[in-house]
């Protein structure tokens, strides 16, 4: 049984690495009742509906979603999205990845709590969207092909955040104040993830108790301040471990001058020493489906 009446995918051929760039992009009409789910993904994925009707299912909530809605979906959490059965959807998707892109989702508002997008721009959501499509397609100059995608990709963010972030003013998102303070504690550790970092001198930059500013935090993104960069710390240093590094200067580049803590850190992230990583990585891909 077809699972779509129509359906098309673009991949890009030459992504960024580590910055915030288009992976794939599609457009499709799922046959009535059609779902995709329980399941997680490991990049960002946004889908726009363009008409008809269907229900999007995160952190245990249903939303229904129709023509000019969006919903966002974030690496490692189970999400699960069905098509109406009696007004079936179509929509187009655009899925993404990079070390800003969380940061940069939270900066305008989209949070795994606050993923739905109601009643924004759809004429000017197509057109960002086709356009991403088309730029997949410079068969001749993947790279150039690869920026333009990449920067309708932020306009398309930026027409959502426009709309999210008029909506959340008058809504149950933290306080604003707050809200600042804690992306600006994120942005300070995805920049200075290298640095000898404390909490207590991100919470005093910030006019914060240590206490006060773990309790925001972990309100905003699920995690702890030092859960937060270690994190970071670990993305970058596997990033780090496809290069020609040694494992001390890895260690040094994401905040650690003792490289046997750093790889004790390490092997409690990914299970694997850091040089088991390296060899596991070499001549890896990576696939990625809607």
């Amino acid at each position: 049984m077809e699972s779509h009446h129509t359906y098309s995918i673009n991949l890009n051929r030459s992504p960024f690495k580590g910055e915030m760039s288009v992976l794939f992009a599609g457009k499709g009409q799922p046959v009535a009742g059609h779902f995709i789910g329980p399941a997680v993904h490991d990049y960002f994925l946004i889908h726009v509906v363009l008409d008809g009707e269907g229900v999007f299912e995160t952190l245990g909530k249903a939303y229904t979603c129709k023509a000019g809605d969006a919903f966002v979906i974030f690496p490692d959490i189970l999400v699960k999205y069905q098509s109406s059965m009696t007004n079936p959807w179509s929509y187009a998707w655009v899925g993404f990845s990079g070390d800003i892109v969380e940061t940069s989702l939270s900066s305008i508002g989209i949070t795994p709590d606050y993923a739905v997008i109601r009643e924004f721009s759809l004429s000017a959501a197509q057109k960002m969207l086709r356009t991403i499509r088309k730029s997949m397609d410079k068969k001749n100059s993947p790279a150039l092909g690869n920026m333009e995608a990449s920067g309708w990709l932020r306009l398309l963010l930026h027409e959502l955040g426009s709309k999210h972030i008029g909506d959340a003013e008058q809504s149950a998102i933290p306080d604003s104040h707050s809200f600042r303070q804690i992306d600006q504690a994120i942005r300070l550790m995805s920049l200075q993830y290298g640095q000898q970092l404390s909490i207590e001198g991100i919470a005093r930059t910030l006019g914060y108790h240590r206490a006060h500013l773990t309790r925001l935090f972990k309100e905003a993104t699920g995690l702890s301040p030092m859960q937060y960069l270690l994190k970071v710390r670990m993305k970058k240093a596997e990033e780090l471990l496809g290069s020609e590094l040694t494992v001390a200067q890895i260690a040094t580049s994401v905040g650690y001058n003792d490289p046997l803590f750093f790889t004790k850190q390490f092997r409690k992230w990914s299970g694997q020493s850091p040089s088991s990583y390296r060899k596991s990585i070499v001549g890896g891909v990576t696939n990625h489906t809607t």
